[in-house]
């Protein structure tokens, strides 16, 4: 067993399944981070300790990011990703080579990273769509452990029809954590995907009072054709669902 396999295999079999509500691997993240420490013994004593702590890291994001990836949650329910050739996607700003490209190459160890000089100011991630587009789930994913102060802490999604009439739809906070953060829009539209023809994500704060962020994916879901008309001839599209649900390490 690899040391990361052995590692994530640790925390795993460490959470308690009775208070850890969304995923079985979220615990603290105090607690997480001692419990790295107490578990470096185990691994190889003459790598350098620097080294051991940000392979840990990435491979348990890698490991966290695969296995909670809301494809699986949206197969079920006849989700699908957003295309590329559906909309166009922005962002308010960015570092040269941290731009949008980065939150959808599918790769948890890169990330955008916005660079603006007003700390008052949104960072914002703007999508265009050719048409309305029934959307039904937006998901980030984040890591708390690697970005710290340049996590997002207060999030915002927007829709409208255009960028002069957007209005909020849905806020929530991200903890402490490395994983997927999952916004599901159809609790505000009777288990229905809500039509939209302009989308934003707008971060207000980062953890840390940071100023800048790091957003590693985002994911935005519509729904197939013939799932879509199966909820709406059904009572599918009442039942009740938690609006924002986390799967990750915490």
């Amino acid at each position: 067993m690899s040391e990361e396999e052995s590692f994530y295999n640790y925390i795993s079999n460490t959470s308690d399944p009775e208070t850890d509500f969304f995923n079985p691997t979220i615990i603290d993240y105090e607690e997480s981070e001692s419990r790295i420490s107490e578990h470096m013994p185990e691994f190889d004593q003459d790598r350098d300790d620097s080294t051991i702590d940000d392979t840990l890291r990435e491979n348990v994001a890698t490991q966290l990011y695969k296995d909670n990836h809301p494809d699986h949650d949206q197969a079920l329910v006849g989700g699908r990703e957003i295309a590329q050739n559906e909309a166009i996607w922005s962002v308010s700003t960015h570092k040269p080579q941290y731009g949008i490209d980065k939150l959808r190459d599918n790769n948890p160890l890169t990330y955008w990273q916005s660079n603006c000089s007003d700390p008052k100011k949104y960072h914002t991630v703007d999508i265009s769509f050719f048409k309305a587009t029934p959307i039904q789930q937006v998901s980030i994913f984040i890591d708390y452990f690697q970005d710290e102060s340049y996590t997002p802490k207060a999030v915002s999604i927007r829709i409208g029809n255009t960028y002069r009439d957007l209005f909020e739809i849905m806020a929530f906070e991200c903890g402490q954590i490395v994983g997927w953060i999952n916004a599901d829009l159809t609790t505000k539209n009777d288990g229905a995907p809500i039509p939209i023809f302009k989308l934003q994500v707008a971060i207000s704060s980062t953890h840390l009072n940071g100023k800048d962020i790091h957003l590693r994916q985002l994911k935005v879901y519509s729904v197939l054709p013939a799932y879509l008309k199966r909820v709406e001839e059904s009572s599918q599209g009442t039942r009740e669902k938690k609006a924002i649900y986390t799967k990750g390490l915490r």
